[in-house]
Protein backbone atom coordinates (compact mmCIF):
# COMPACT_ATOMS: atom_id res chain seq x y z
CA UNK A 1 0.00 0.00 0.00
CA UNK A 2 3.11 2.20 0.67
CA UNK A 3 4.69 1.52 -2.52
CA UNK A 4 1.17 2.24 -4.23
CA UNK A 5 1.20 5.93 -2.47
CA UNK A 6 4.76 6.72 -3.10
CA UNK A 7 4.38 5.86 -6.90
CA UNK A 8 1.25 8.13 -7.06
CA UNK A 9 2.80 10.89 -5.41
CA UNK A 10 5.64 10.95 -7.92
CA UNK A 11 3.46 10.49 -10.75
CA UNK A 12 1.45 13.94 -9.57
CA UNK A 13 5.15 15.70 -8.53
CA UNK A 14 6.39 14.78 -12.37
CA UNK A 15 3.19 16.00 -14.19
CA UNK A 16 3.03 19.65 -12.23
CA UNK A 17 6.83 19.35 -13.26
CA UNK A 18 5.94 19.10 -16.67
CA UNK A 19 3.26 21.54 -16.13
CA UNK A 20 5.65 24.05 -14.93
CA UNK A 21 8.12 23.14 -17.62
CA UNK A 22 5.76 23.78 -20.41
CA UNK A 23 3.97 26.98 -19.37
CA UNK A 24 5.13 29.89 -21.71
CA UNK A 25 7.46 32.02 -20.14
CA UNK A 26 8.03 35.90 -21.75
CA UNK A 27 11.38 36.35 -23.50
CA UNK A 28 11.27 39.94 -24.73
CA UNK A 29 13.80 40.59 -27.32
CA UNK A 30 14.98 44.28 -27.42
CA UNK A 31 13.99 46.24 -30.38
CA UNK A 32 17.35 47.43 -31.69
CA UNK A 33 18.80 43.58 -32.16
CA UNK A 34 17.76 43.67 -35.41
CA UNK A 35 19.11 47.04 -37.09
CA UNK A 36 22.55 47.28 -34.99
CA UNK A 37 24.64 44.98 -36.66
CA UNK A 38 23.33 45.60 -40.17
CA UNK A 39 26.03 46.24 -42.72
CA UNK A 40 29.01 44.59 -40.52
CA UNK A 41 30.09 41.26 -41.67
CA UNK A 42 29.50 38.12 -39.59
CA UNK A 43 32.19 35.01 -39.61
CA UNK A 44 33.13 32.52 -37.51
CA UNK A 45 36.44 31.32 -36.30
CA UNK A 46 38.10 28.07 -37.04
CA UNK A 47 37.30 27.10 -33.33
CA UNK A 48 33.61 27.87 -33.58
CA UNK A 49 33.95 31.62 -31.81
CA UNK A 50 31.48 34.03 -33.50
CA UNK A 51 33.10 37.55 -35.02
CA UNK A 52 32.50 40.89 -36.29
CA UNK A 53 34.24 42.74 -38.95
CA UNK A 54 36.58 42.60 -41.79
CA UNK A 55 38.87 39.35 -41.00
CA UNK A 56 41.92 41.90 -42.29
CA UNK A 57 41.40 44.47 -39.79
CA UNK A 58 44.62 45.82 -38.51
CA UNK A 59 43.57 45.19 -35.11
CA UNK A 60 42.16 42.08 -33.32
CA UNK A 61 39.89 41.86 -30.41
CA UNK A 62 38.81 38.67 -28.37
CA UNK A 63 36.69 39.27 -25.79
CA UNK A 64 36.63 36.43 -23.41
CA UNK A 65 32.64 36.59 -21.60
CA UNK A 66 29.63 35.05 -19.91
CA UNK A 67 26.11 35.86 -20.10
CA UNK A 68 25.82 35.14 -16.59
CA UNK A 69 28.55 37.49 -15.48
CA UNK A 70 27.08 40.87 -13.81
CA UNK A 71 30.67 42.77 -15.34
CA UNK A 72 30.47 40.83 -18.75
CA UNK A 73 26.46 42.50 -18.47
CA UNK A 74 28.16 46.10 -17.39
CA UNK A 75 30.91 45.79 -20.74
CA UNK A 76 28.17 45.05 -23.00
CA UNK A 77 25.62 48.27 -21.54
CA UNK A 78 28.56 50.70 -21.29
CA UNK A 79 31.12 49.94 -23.86
CA UNK A 80 30.53 47.36 -26.41
CA UNK A 81 28.81 50.36 -28.64
CA UNK A 82 31.86 52.18 -28.73
CA UNK A 83 33.85 49.45 -30.10
CA UNK A 84 31.21 48.58 -32.76
CA UNK A 85 31.91 51.95 -34.53
CA UNK A 86 35.28 50.69 -34.43
CA UNK A 87 34.17 47.62 -36.00
CA UNK A 88 32.11 49.36 -38.69
CA UNK A 89 34.62 51.30 -39.78
CA UNK A 90 37.07 47.82 -40.61
CA UNK A 91 39.47 49.07 -38.00
CA UNK A 92 38.58 46.08 -35.53
CA UNK A 93 37.78 42.50 -35.98
CA UNK A 94 36.17 41.60 -32.89
CA UNK A 95 35.67 37.81 -31.49
CA UNK A 96 33.53 36.70 -28.69
CA UNK A 97 34.95 34.05 -26.55
CA UNK A 98 32.24 32.51 -24.61
CA UNK A 99 32.82 31.11 -20.94
CA UNK A 100 30.29 29.59 -17.97
CA UNK A 101 31.41 31.62 -14.85
CA UNK A 102 28.97 33.73 -13.26
CA UNK A 103 26.02 32.95 -10.65
CA UNK A 104 22.83 32.90 -12.73
CA UNK A 105 21.80 29.48 -13.13
CA UNK A 106 22.32 27.97 -16.99
CA UNK A 107 25.08 29.68 -17.85
CA UNK A 108 26.53 26.78 -20.14
CA UNK A 109 22.63 26.58 -21.78
CA UNK A 110 22.92 29.85 -22.51
CA UNK A 111 26.10 29.85 -24.32
CA UNK A 112 25.40 27.02 -26.33
CA UNK A 113 21.69 28.96 -27.24
CA UNK A 114 24.32 31.47 -28.76
CA UNK A 115 26.27 29.68 -30.74
CA UNK A 116 23.20 27.57 -32.04
CA UNK A 117 21.45 30.63 -33.00
CA UNK A 118 24.79 31.38 -34.62
CA UNK A 119 24.40 28.46 -36.58
CA UNK A 120 21.30 30.16 -38.12
CA UNK A 121 23.27 33.63 -38.62
CA UNK A 122 21.88 35.34 -35.60
CA UNK A 123 24.56 34.85 -32.66
CA UNK A 124 24.89 38.64 -32.23
CA UNK A 125 21.05 39.07 -32.06
CA UNK A 126 20.70 36.24 -29.32
CA UNK A 127 24.01 37.69 -28.04
CA UNK A 128 22.19 41.04 -26.42
CA UNK A 129 19.11 39.01 -25.84
CA UNK A 130 20.64 36.96 -22.99
CA UNK A 131 22.58 40.26 -21.80
CA UNK A 132 19.14 41.98 -21.36
CA UNK A 133 17.57 38.81 -19.54
CA UNK A 134 19.95 38.35 -17.18
CA UNK A 135 18.78 41.87 -15.91
CA UNK A 136 15.52 41.72 -16.65
CA UNK A 137 15.12 37.82 -15.36
CA UNK A 138 17.43 37.44 -13.07
CA UNK A 139 18.28 33.89 -12.27
CA UNK A 140 15.33 32.68 -14.13
CA UNK A 141 17.03 34.33 -17.08
CA UNK A 142 18.23 31.28 -18.94
CA UNK A 143 15.59 28.25 -17.80
CA UNK A 144 14.99 25.61 -20.46
CA UNK A 145 11.57 27.26 -21.38
CA UNK A 146 12.98 30.46 -21.94
CA UNK A 147 15.81 29.91 -23.98
CA UNK A 148 13.30 27.68 -26.29
CA UNK A 149 10.65 30.64 -26.38
CA UNK A 150 13.56 33.47 -27.58
CA UNK A 151 14.42 30.77 -30.08
CA UNK A 152 10.84 30.72 -31.45
CA UNK A 153 10.65 34.57 -30.64
CA UNK A 154 13.98 35.01 -33.33
CA UNK A 155 12.46 33.08 -36.05
CA UNK A 156 14.81 29.85 -35.67
CA UNK A 157 14.18 26.97 -36.99
CA UNK A 158 13.87 24.89 -33.42
CA UNK A 159 14.57 21.36 -34.76
CA UNK A 160 18.17 22.75 -36.31
CA UNK A 161 18.58 24.89 -32.90
CA UNK A 162 18.09 21.59 -31.05
CA UNK A 163 20.45 19.69 -32.95
CA UNK A 164 23.18 22.13 -32.62
CA UNK A 165 22.41 22.63 -28.43
CA UNK A 166 23.18 18.90 -27.89
CA UNK A 167 26.34 18.56 -31.24
CA UNK A 168 29.96 17.63 -30.41
CA UNK A 169 30.69 20.13 -32.22
CA UNK A 170 28.77 22.91 -30.32
CA UNK A 171 30.87 21.01 -26.99
CA UNK A 172 33.96 21.30 -28.76
CA UNK A 173 33.50 25.29 -29.16
CA UNK A 174 33.06 25.47 -25.31
CA UNK A 175 35.68 22.86 -24.36
CA UNK A 176 38.27 25.25 -26.73
CA UNK A 177 37.47 28.25 -25.13
CA UNK A 178 37.21 26.86 -21.58
CA UNK A 179 41.02 25.83 -22.41
CA UNK A 180 42.46 29.10 -23.25
CA UNK A 181 43.76 29.83 -19.91
CA UNK A 182 41.60 32.86 -19.07
CA UNK A 183 39.62 32.60 -15.81
CA UNK A 184 38.47 36.31 -15.13
CA UNK A 185 35.36 37.52 -17.47
CA UNK A 186 35.34 40.15 -18.97
CA UNK A 187 39.09 40.03 -20.11
CA UNK A 188 39.55 41.42 -23.34
CA UNK A 189 42.45 41.25 -25.22
CA UNK A 190 43.72 43.84 -28.58
CA UNK A 191 46.33 42.50 -30.49
CA UNK A 192 46.85 39.52 -28.00
CA UNK A 193 47.70 41.88 -25.43
CA UNK A 194 45.55 41.73 -22.60
CA UNK A 195 43.75 44.87 -21.64
CA UNK A 196 44.13 46.30 -17.99
CA UNK A 197 41.25 48.32 -16.18
CA UNK A 198 42.13 51.57 -15.14
CA UNK A 199 42.39 53.72 -12.00
CA UNK A 200 41.55 50.49 -10.17
CA UNK A 201 38.16 49.53 -11.66
CA UNK A 202 37.27 45.84 -12.75
CA UNK A 203 36.33 46.18 -15.73
CA UNK A 204 38.43 48.49 -18.82
CA UNK A 205 35.99 51.31 -19.39
CA UNK A 206 35.56 52.30 -23.27
CA UNK A 207 37.89 55.02 -23.50
CA UNK A 208 40.75 52.62 -22.32
CA UNK A 209 39.81 50.23 -24.47
CA UNK A 210 39.55 53.04 -27.37
CA UNK A 211 43.06 54.06 -26.46
CA UNK A 212 44.62 50.21 -26.94
CA UNK A 213 43.11 50.07 -30.32
CA UNK A 214 44.52 53.16 -31.67
CA UNK A 215 47.85 51.98 -30.16
CA UNK A 216 47.37 49.13 -31.94
CA UNK A 217 46.43 50.73 -35.08
CA UNK A 218 49.31 50.71 -38.12
CA UNK A 219 50.25 54.74 -39.03
CA UNK A 220 49.45 53.64 -42.30
CA UNK A 221 46.33 52.68 -41.84
CA UNK A 222 43.48 53.86 -44.20
CA UNK A 223 46.25 55.41 -46.73
CA UNK A 224 44.88 53.71 -49.48
CA UNK A 225 45.65 50.11 -51.55
CA UNK A 226 48.32 52.36 -53.76
CA UNK A 227 50.06 55.65 -52.60
CA UNK A 228 50.76 57.82 -55.44
CA UNK A 229 54.44 59.06 -55.61
CA UNK A 230 53.98 62.84 -56.04
CA UNK A 231 55.26 64.53 -59.29
CA UNK A 232 58.68 66.71 -58.78
CA UNK A 233 57.91 70.16 -58.78
CA UNK A 234 61.07 70.99 -61.23
CA UNK A 235 59.96 68.42 -63.76
CA UNK A 236 60.10 70.38 -67.03
CA UNK A 237 57.11 70.74 -69.35
CA UNK A 238 55.74 68.32 -71.26
CA UNK A 239 55.58 70.61 -74.68
CA UNK A 240 58.85 71.77 -76.96
CA UNK A 241 59.80 74.78 -75.44
CA UNK A 242 61.35 75.79 -71.98
CA UNK A 243 59.70 78.64 -70.33
CA UNK A 244 62.51 79.91 -68.45
CA UNK A 245 63.41 83.70 -69.83
CA UNK A 246 65.86 83.14 -72.18
CA UNK A 247 66.00 79.97 -73.42
CA UNK A 248 65.71 78.75 -77.07
CA UNK A 249 63.44 76.65 -78.54
CA UNK A 250 64.18 74.02 -81.13
CA UNK A 251 63.80 75.63 -84.08
CA UNK A 252 66.34 78.41 -82.46
CA UNK A 253 68.80 75.97 -81.64
CA UNK A 254 68.51 74.26 -85.30
CA UNK A 255 68.95 78.08 -86.88
CA UNK A 256 71.89 78.28 -84.55
CA UNK A 257 73.79 75.73 -85.73
CA UNK A 258 73.28 75.74 -89.03
CA UNK A 259 74.49 79.60 -88.71
CA UNK A 260 77.48 78.75 -87.26
CA UNK A 261 78.32 75.82 -89.98
CA UNK A 262 77.90 78.64 -92.29
CA UNK A 263 80.07 80.89 -90.65
CA UNK A 264 83.21 78.21 -90.27
CA UNK A 265 82.41 77.99 -94.25
CA UNK A 266 82.82 81.44 -94.85
CA UNK A 267 86.32 81.57 -93.10
CA UNK A 268 87.89 78.89 -94.77
CA UNK A 269 86.76 80.46 -97.64
CA UNK A 270 88.01 83.67 -96.98
CA UNK A 271 91.31 82.40 -95.64
CA UNK A 272 92.27 79.70 -98.67
CA UNK A 273 93.91 80.94 -101.92
CA UNK A 274 92.37 81.00 -105.23
CA UNK A 275 92.86 78.13 -107.16
CA UNK A 276 95.02 79.59 -110.31
CA UNK A 277 97.12 81.60 -107.50
CA UNK A 278 98.11 78.13 -105.98
CA UNK A 279 99.30 76.70 -108.53
CA UNK A 280 101.21 79.47 -110.48
CA UNK A 281 103.03 79.39 -106.82
CA UNK A 282 103.81 75.82 -107.11
CA UNK A 283 104.92 76.14 -110.18
CA UNK A 284 107.26 78.99 -108.88
CA UNK A 285 108.74 77.33 -106.38
CA UNK A 286 109.94 74.39 -108.13
CA UNK A 287 111.71 76.45 -110.49
CA UNK A 288 113.33 77.94 -107.58
CA UNK A 289 114.62 74.87 -106.36
CA UNK A 290 115.93 74.32 -109.78
CA UNK A 291 117.47 77.40 -109.50
CA UNK A 292 119.42 76.65 -106.22
CA UNK A 293 121.05 73.86 -107.54
CA UNK A 294 125.13 73.93 -108.80
CA UNK A 295 125.97 73.89 -112.23
CA UNK A 296 127.72 71.14 -112.15
CA UNK A 297 125.31 68.97 -110.11
CA UNK A 298 123.06 66.85 -112.50
CA UNK A 299 119.70 64.93 -111.91
CA UNK A 300 119.67 61.88 -109.71
CA UNK A 301 119.00 58.46 -112.24
CA UNK A 302 116.35 56.24 -111.66
CA UNK A 303 117.67 53.08 -109.98
CA UNK A 304 115.01 51.12 -111.72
Amino acid sequence: MLILVLIVALAVLGSAVAIVSNQPVDAFLPDESSQRYDGIERSISREGYPRLGNPDAPVTIEEYSSFACPGCESFHRDSFDALLERVRDEQVLFTYVPLNTGSIPNAPGASRAALCAGRQGMFWEMHDVLFDWQTRYGNTAFSQNRLLTGVENLGLNSSGFTDCFNSAETSATLDAAANAGVATTPTLRVNGVTVEASQGGAIPSAATILAAIDAATPDDWGAGAEATEPEPADAAPADDTVDDAGAQTDEEVETGVESESEADVSEEASTAPPPDEEAASAEATEVSDESDRPANESAPEDSG
